[in-house]
């Protein structure tokens, strides 16, 4: 089970608004020192989604949370999301390279396998069971601040 630190940010009804905590696999992206890892992520900036999960726990602003996620179903939705359409462009490009001559249609083939793969991913996404991909709370930390009040 994968496991992953967030924050209530909002709730809305039975809707929680969450925002994932950034966990480092080292203290070098502190120190602007390391691996090109922590290069990309200063490029593109600490942007977060927010992540919406339907709860009927009582949870507040500030609360913390541990949510699970099922190694099983990611390695399934990667798979279906990146293998896909990996595995029609090697084939549709290995077909061409069998019935054709020229490198341009092996490569247009290719593009095509990949669309295909693409495509047929998506399709497969929409029907696989949404409750497999989707967080759930493994621990909650109420808000600190709120605790005190009390």
């Amino acid at each position: 089970m994968i496991i992953e630190t967030a924050i209530v940010t909002r709730r809305d009804g039975r809707l929680v608004e969450l925002e994932l905590q950034r966990n480092s696999t080292c203290g070098q992206c502190e120190l602007s020192k390391g691996c090109g890892t922590g290069a990309i992520g200063r490029l593109l900036g600490h942007r977060s989604k927010p992540i919406l999960i339907e709860t009927d726990h009582r949870l507040e602003p500030g609360d913390r949370l541990e949510l699970g996620l099922s190694e099983s179903a990611l390695v399934k939705a990667s798979l279906t999301i990146y293998g896909l359409p990996l595995l029609g462009m090697v084939c549709a490009g290995l077909l061409a390279t069998l019935f054709a001559a020229s490198e341009m249609i092996v490569a247009l083939a290719a593009c095509a396998g990949f669309f295909a793969g693409y495509k047929f991913a998506t399709f497969l996404a929409s029907t696989l069971d949404a409750g497999q991909l989707q967080p759930y709370i493994v621990g909650i930390t109420v808000n600190p601040e709120l605790q005190s009040r009390s």
